[in-house]
């Protein structure tokens, strides 16, 4: 009932405003507010559709970077929450071209750990671990799921590392992720 409920919300979202006013920049907050709601209801293909078309609406009418970029990122979280590694790969090293000279460093960061993830996925445990060494300088200004989910990164990769036999390693990674953790 919830899911068909949330489905009914997603339908509406998509369907408001008459054609009259439907500008581009309308249809696509309409859009990103269609994939809000999807994923708060955990319809992950439905939220990837519909920040898919947002994308494509912000690149055809050459929105700033910054705002594809962070388009292309929230899809691929989606993505890699759907396990699918490879395309949620492809999607945040997009991302990543587009914010690298932006001078935001946190966002680089959410996007390195993306890409970690992405890569863990995939059973490529020591890229991703070099990508965190990458984005842990970075983290200092991070907060809220972000934060929590760069704790949980490298918790993750600690315990991975400690079974590959990357002993020093690992336990940097745990001691960044407790770090990341209590400030919270």
């Amino acid at each position: 009932m919830v899911i068909a409920g949330a489905l009914v919300a997603f339908l509406l979202i998509l369907g408001l405003g008459g054609c009259d006013q439907d500008s581009a920049g309308n249809s696509l907050d309409r859009h990103v507010r269609a994939c809000s709601v999807a994923e708060r209801n955990g319809l992950l293909e439905s939220a990837v559709q519909a920040c898919g078309t947002a994308l494509a609406i912000a690149e055809e009418r050459g929105y700033a970077p910054a705002r594809i970029s962070r388009l292309l990122y929230r899809i691929a979280r989606l993505e890699r929450q759907r396990g699918r590694f490879r395309q949620a790969e492809k999607l945040v090293r997009r991302s990543l071209v587009l914010i690298t000279d932006s001078g935001d460093s946190e966002a680089v960061a959410n996007r390195l750990i993306e890409l970690s993830l992405s890569l863990a996925g995939q059973g490529d445990w020591s890229h991703g671990a070099q990508l965190l060494e990458r984005a842990s300088p970075m983290l200092g200004r991070s907060k809220g799921p972000d934060r929590k989910l760069a704790a949980n990164a490298f918790r993750a990769f600690g315990v991975r590392l400690d079974r590959m036999g990357h002993a020093e390693q690992a336990e940097r990674f745990k001691a960044q992720a407790e770090e990341l953790a209590g400030a919270m």
